[in-house]
């Protein structure tokens, strides 16, 4: 049974008594898919009414979170002093703890994987329902353990719409991408993308713990890029965003892009490791960027949106829980049945060893590790916050200098007409000075033309004086002489 055929039997049956419930986790430190599950989970039943209470082996910064919500946060069940009225557990070793410690309460169990260890379903009486999340962990429930079909209900992951908002309308074009999942780190894996991207002009960014970029609340980041890759939570909630997406991990390959014809499905396989049976390289993601479609894009969110609420899933869940409680407030299990049950388990966890104690370890590490991204993310966005007083100095700067451009253009513009006007004043004059010189030249000519006329005219007439002079008297011509004299010394005057 999926979660949208159990909505209206799930709207009938949320009447009663709150519930006192205890949800059994590993740990919830870096947010995976199961624990961000765990905490949307206890947070919806706690809005509903009901008392709840978490127990892992460790926490994270989520627990503040929680037990602002008034949900207390226990690492050893034995701190619970009250009596729950069920067990809904998410991991194998926490469930079997927990129902040992409260041996007469009902359990759900909830399988998030197909593979991981903590997905294995406890086989004791005390639990009367199983969940898985998807198709693949239901064959795993059937298959693996020989629990019957009929015991396992298929509620599959809700996201919260009222976080998860639409996005912009896709473009026609995509120019963005986004490798969206905890697992991927700087490796070949992910070179393989991003060629991919470059090769079809996207600009690629990754959101993950594995490569030190950890948002706590992704939210408000899909709706800035066109194509999402990732899986199972992650696809999940790109799709309700609007966001084009490729099923793709960087540790299990990739499938295909999820299209309007196909979401259903993919759905029904939770976006996971069953649709994932390509590796990862260069081509077979241009193949997948290929098929982008703004509009088919749209209409698979639209039906995720439709389809994938986390109230629905949420709510059928209760319901779930309501039916189990009903009727069946106290499990009674003969005391011979609980020690071949506790015999088994004994009998298993010493073959496989202490995973428990493994978690812890894992846990320590993982907030260690967490710390220390959180560390790293802190100062990139103080070197971010530093670029950008930087850009926007820069900024300024240069609309200074667009400002000054427009007066430095008139100023170059005035030089250069005041340089052509002096130009065109020097060519005027020198063509004045030619003119003038040229005139000089020609008046300077005539005036020495005029010279040598009046030298040789003088030269005629002190010639006839002195023929005059042979043939006269000297009274005749000594008046005569003096003009001569007179006529010479004007002629020989500089």
């Amino acid at each position: 049974m999926n979660a949208s055929a159990s909505e209206g039997e799930a709207g009938a049956s949320t009447t009663g008594r709150p519930q006192r419930i205890l949800i059994a986790m590993c740990y919830l430190v870096h947010r995976t898919g199961a624990e961000m599950f765990t905490r949307d989970l206890a947070l919806w039943l706690r809005r509903r009414g009901h008392a709840v209470t978490i127990f892992a082996t460790a926490f994270g910064d989520m627990a503040d979170e929680l037990r602002h919500a008034s949900i207390a946060c226990i690492t050893d069940v034995a701190d619970m002093a009250a009596r729950p009225d069920v067990i809904i557990g998410n991991t194998h070793h926490e469930t079997v703890r927990a129902l040992l410690h409260f041996h007469d309460v009902p359990v759900l169990t909830i399988c998030h994987d197909r593979s991981a260890e903590h997905g294995r379903p406890p086989q004791f009486s005390q639990v009367v329902r199983h969940i898985a999340v998807d198709e693949n962990c239901a064959e795993r429930l059937e298959h693996e353990f020989g629990i019957e079909r009929e015991q396992i209900e298929l509620i599959q992951n809700g996201i919260d719409l009222s976080r998860f908002l639409p996005r912009a309308t896709l473009p026609a074009a995509a120019r963005t991408a986004l490798v969206f999942s905890n697992y991927a780190s700087h490796d070949a894996q992910l070179e393989e993308i991003r060629a991919a991207c470059a090769d079809r002009g996207l600009a690629l960014d990754v959101i993950g713990s594995g490569t030190g970029n950890h948002l706590p609340d992704p939210a408000g980041a899909l709706g800035r890029y066109d194509i999402v890759f990732g899986k199972g939570r992650c696809a999940t909630e790109a799709l309700v965003t609007g966001n084009a997406v490729v099923v793709l991990d960087p540790s299990s390959g990739m499938g295909e892009m999820v299209l309007a014809a196909t979401v259903a499905h993919a759905r029904r396989w939770n976006f996971g490791r069953a649709l994932m049976t390509r590796p990862i390289t260069r081509q077979n993601v241009m193949a997948e960027l290929d098929k982008f479609d703004a509009q088919d894009a749209a209409q698979a969110a639209s039906w995720m949106r439709a389809n994938g609420g986390l109230d629905a899933t949420l709510s059928a869940l209760e319901a779930c829980i309501r039916r189990m409680t009903d009727g069946r407030a106290v499990i009674a299990v003969p005391a011979e049945r609980r020690a071949r049950e506790m015999a088994r388990y004994m009998d298993d966890w010493i073959r496989r060893g202490s995973t428990t104690s493994a978690h812890i370890g894992l846990a320590s590490l993982h907030q260690h590790v967490a710390w220390l991204q959180q560390t790293s993310n802190d100062q990139q966005r103080a070197h971010q916050a530093q670029a950008e007083v930087l850009r926007a100095d820069a900024r300024r700067q240069s609309e200074h200098a667009a400002a000054l451009a427009p007066r430095l253009q008139a100023a170059e513009a005035e030089l250069a007409a005041q340089k052509r006007d002096a130009e065109s004043a020097m060519a005027a004059a020198s063509s004045a000075q030619a003119v003038l010189s040229a005139r000089l030249d020609e008046a300077g000519s005539r005036l020495a033309e005029a010279e040598r006329h009046a030298i040789e005219t003088a030269a005629g007439m002190d010639a006839r004086l002195r023929e005059i002079y042979a043939s006269r008297s000297w009274r005749v011509t000594a008046p005569l002489r003096k003009i001569s004299t007179f006529i010479q010394a004007r002629v020989q005057r500089p």
